[in-house]
């Protein structure tokens, strides 16, 4: 500790002797990609195989002054043995554009919301038109395009990739029931003109007479509802 130039004055370093230093995975990581050479690829992968691949942000290793960065371990392996060889390697001329996945918090701050609207909704609208589109369904009082734009409304809220899971099961249950609701004034109807033609002929069973009961008095609850939702309004019933 006394002379300490002593120990080191004729001590040639490997950044001096050129041989490649891997780093600590701590200060790899704090090493942004701009810093790095050829881009933050690869170099082995884009030298032996010719591809552009994104190195390991912690798997870096010094050399002659430059940071390498690789794909993953044996790569960086390989350029331990080789370094003089890899080192040479330059990046092609065309470079394809960079590929970062966008948050869709970050496109909801911007001013046009078409994009985020795109990628948040896109899928979501044409999954439920296409639903819509493949049953021709009838709400009670409601013509059948009223019916399918209420559905779609009902299906937005369910699908909705922000909702919570308590607020898709809510809307998921609206959703069946309003199906529901569709099928009982056709079923109810079969049911009476099955109901007329037996009659006569004395083969109406019991236990179609109590469902057919059932599903008359479910109809009439329906009917009710229907009235209670005209007066509270759609909006109100989708809270």
């Amino acid at each position: 500790m006394v002379n300490p130039k002593q120990f080191t004055e004729n001590v040639i370093f490997s950044s001096e002797r050129n041989v490649p230093k891997r780093m600590s995975v701590f200060k790899a990581s704090e090493i942004a990609d701009t810093e790095k050479a050829l881009l933050n690829y690869c170099v082995v992968t884009l030298a032996d195989e010719e591809k552009l691949v994104a190195g390991n942000p912690i798997l870096v290793a010094i050399f002659k002054g430059e940071k390498y960065s690789f794909a993953n371990e044996e790569k960086l392996c390989k350029f331990l043995l080789q370094p003089q060889r890899y080192a040479k390697t330059k990046l092609p001329v065309k470079i394809p554009p960079e590929q970062k996945p966008i948050l869709l918090y970050n496109l909801q701050k911007e001013e046009n919301s078409i994009t985020f609207l795109e990628q948040a909704l896109g899928s979501v609208v044409t999954k439920g038109l296409r639903e819509i589109g493949e049953q021709r369904l009838k709400y009670p009082t409601l013509s059948v395009k009223e019916t399918m734009l209420k559905l779609f409304a009902i299906f937005l809220k369910t699908e909705n990739p922000a909702n919570t899971a308590h607020m898709k099961e809510k809307y998921m249950k609206k959703m069946q029931c309003f199906l529901e609701k569709c099928t009982v004034p056709e079923e109810l109807h079969d049911l009476a003109d099955e109901k007329k033609e037996k009659k006569q002929k004395a083969k109406w069973p019991q236990f179609k007479e109590e469902y057919y009961n059932r599903l008359g008095t479910q109809y009439d609850k329906i009917l009710h509802d229907v009235e209670k939702e005209k007066q509270e309004g759609f909006w109100n019933y989708m809270k």
